[in-house]
């Protein structure tokens, strides 16, 4: 598996990617936490520059992985969990198994356990969507296992969501990047990673708990605009958008000092869209989890 950390000073922050995401999408943040603290990124199993791991790949294999991972590098606690997106599901579930060891968390426009049924409810329109996304998944899968899945191929920017070139990337790391997005073990992984989240969502709701007055911030992206999803209405756009902070809310409510902070001028990625917020957010849950109570 894959680590990368840098910087010095406790707690450690353990910077944990979204679905198909890698170390690399913290390169605009990871730098700057490091002149306050240690600071980990790393690869799940199959994804950026780690090798795959056995099938299916539940939350539960993840931590499992993250438990070995921080053993078997010294890592020792305590940690501030940083999780985006899926992402958020693993770091939760981490605290939820570990609560001495976790002394902050920053969900970075998180996933919420049964997400899915809930977009549904308020936007029917939504589980077509969904279908057509694991369809893409699919035959991106099977073209890799062929041998005919190219870069070039449409299907390709279809099914490999959230990443576009960085021009700070140099002609080899693209290389890298694209040929690895490419592969068979990329491919079942970000598959399976998703096809678990039903599954998924049942064990964080069995394992979830008060965090008590653990310091917490979730970072909420930018509404979507009305166009954002083809087929729908600007009004279920709009219940989806309020839904979205709806859910995000709960997740705030797990700790009394919890708060949901809407990030303005931000997609789903703001880590890399407004990098600043996402330092802003590590640095005060740093701060506040050094601070002393009474």
């Amino acid at each position: 598996m894959n680590l990368l950390c840098e910087g010095a000073g406790t707690p450690t922050v353990i910077l944990e990617a979204g679905a198909g995401g890698s170390t690399i999408d913290w390169r605009r943040v990871q730098p700057a936490i490091a002149a306050t603290t240690r600071v980990c990124a790393y690869d799940r199993a199959g994804m950026g520059f780690s090798n795959a791991g056995p099938l299916p790949r539940t939350a539960s294999a993840v931590v499992a992985d993250l438990e070995a991972l921080l053993q078997a590098a010294g890592l020792e606690p305590p940690y501030v969990m940083v999780g985006h997106s899926l992402g958020s599901y693993f770091v939760r579930l981490y605290t939820d198994r570990h609560p001495r060891k976790v002394v902050g968390m920053v969900l970075v426009d998180p996933s919420v356990e049964f997400q899915d049924r809930r977009f549904e409810k308020v936007s029917p329109g939504f589980a077509q969507l969904l279908r057509e996304d694991r369809a893409i998944a699919q035959e991106c899968l099977r073209l890799a296992r062929a041998g005919k899945l190219t870069a070039d191929l449409p299907v390709f920017k279809e099914c490999t969501y959230g990443y576009a070139r960085d021009p700070a990337f140099s002609d080899l790391l693209f290389e890298v990047q694209i040929k690895r997005r490419l592969s068979v073990p990329f491919r079942q992984t970000l598959l399976s990673e998703t096809d678990q989240m039903e599954e998924d969502s049942g064990e964080l709701v069995a394992a979830r708990h008060s965090y008590g007055d653990m310091p917490l911030i979730v970072l909420t992206q930018a509404p979507e605009s009305t166009n954002a999803y083809p087929g729908m209405t600007a009004v279920q756009v709009d219940a989806m958008n309020a839904l979205w902070m709806r859910m995000h809310d709960e997740l705030a409510r797990l700790s009394t000092r919890g708060i949901n902070q809407v990030v303005a001028n931000s997609g789903h990625y703001i880590q890399r869209d407004r990098p600043e917020a996402v330092i802003a957010a590590v640095r005060r849950v740093l701060e506040d989890s050094r601070a002393p109570t009474h």
